[in-house]
């Protein structure tokens, strides 16, 4: 094969197995939620710590390889401002957008709960009870007033207030919301992009084949991962779905084809631009990380006081995947 020949084997060959791969997830997804729910959950886990891998072990070390010299001290900066950026997006879009139905649903189950309290206090009246006064008080708000626990919860505690402190504050996110999924696409691809951007830009045929098993080999991972996050949103119907792991898929494929028509664009803007869309990327993948992906799974399971364990399982799974993403991070590294 030639240079143009590999290149274009290496766009077809990660465009179609991460489109595959990606897709996969949504035909058992569905099901499985109610199946096999903690199976899915650590699932998700393992792409949030696939996903934390990629943001810090791999993209913030390439920033500060790749960034000019004179530019060096700005690559954490950069970093950072991809965090804040969709930080605040997800922050206008609740302020204009608002939680209208999440609030009524909240205050339904505000009703409800003094309800339950009453009664509550009612039969411990009746009962006989020594203790007269919740660990915390009814009348003063906890951290998240908006805690409700589900009927195992109260059957498990007959009804009072859950003295664990790690529990008050456990709600889930909006999981729901616009920039959660739409910052994970952007920032992936982007990613997938300079990646390809890379291959396209290589000038040897063999280094084009090594680079392609190096790029292929964690793209399917975080393809399975991004297709299993968007499984689980059950805004996401199969068309939008598709959409969006075809438009993570192309990412690569379009990097590539584009560094076959660019290379003679100067060296100096691609030296300056590429990192800063790379740290870009990195900070907002991190940002889905830490305030979206695995807040959410944590409070589902640790709502449920029933299964104490599912918090360690998750835990597991998370190092799991970080680890994994490393491993393939360093040791693909070394060898392209």
């Amino acid at each position: 094969m030639n240079l143009s020949q590999s290149k274009l084997f290496s766009a077809i060959i990660l465009g179609v197995s991460s489109l595959f791969v990606g897709v996969v997830p949504n035909c058992f997804a569905q099901q499985g939620r109610r199946r096999w729910p903690l199976f899915i959950s650590s699932l998700l886990c393992f792409g949030a710590g696939v996903l934390l891998a990629t943001s810090v072990v791999h993209i913030l070390p390439e920033v500060r390889e790749s960034i000019p010299v004179q530019y060096e001290n700005y690559a954490e900066i950069l970093y950072c401002c991809g965090f804040f950026i969709l930080y605040i997006i997800d922050e206008i879009v609740h302020y204009f957008y608002g939680d209208s139905e999440e609030a009524n649903l909240f205050h339904n189950h505000g009703n409800n709960h003094d309800h339950h309290r009453r009664q509550s206090q009612q039969l411990k009246s009746s009962y006989g009870t020594a203790e007269r006064h919740n660990l915390l008080h009814a009348e003063s708000a906890p951290y998240n007033p908006s805690f409700y626990r589900t009927r195992s919860d109260s059957a498990l505690f007959g009804d009072q207030q859950p003295s664990q402190l790690c529990h008050v504050g456990h709600q889930e996110p909006c999981h729901n919301a616009p920039t959660a999924n739409f910052g994970l696409i952007v920032a992936l691809s982007i990613h997938e992009l300079l990646e390809g951007l890379v291959v396209g830009l290589e000038t040897k045929p063999e280094k084009v084949l090594l680079l392609l098993g190096a790029v292929a080999s964690h793209k399917l991972v975080i393809s399975f991962c991004l297709g299993v996050e968007l499984s689980s949103t059950p805004l996401i119907s199969c068309t939008r779905h598709f959409i969006y792991i075809l438009i993570f898929s192309v990412g690569s494929a379009a990097g590539i084809i584009a560094g076959m028509i660019v290379s003679d664009v100067p060296g100096g803007f691609k030296n300056v631009a590429m990192p800063i869309l790379q740290a870009l990327a990195g900070g907002t993948l991190l940002y889905v990380t830490v305030s979206e992906v695995l807040p959410r799974e944590r409070a589902r399971w640790h709502q449920q006081h029933d299964r104490k364990s599912a918090g360690v399982v998750q835990l597991f799974f998370v190092f799991l995947g970080f680890g994994l993403m490393t491993l393939l991070t360093n040791y693909l590294g070394r060898i392209s």
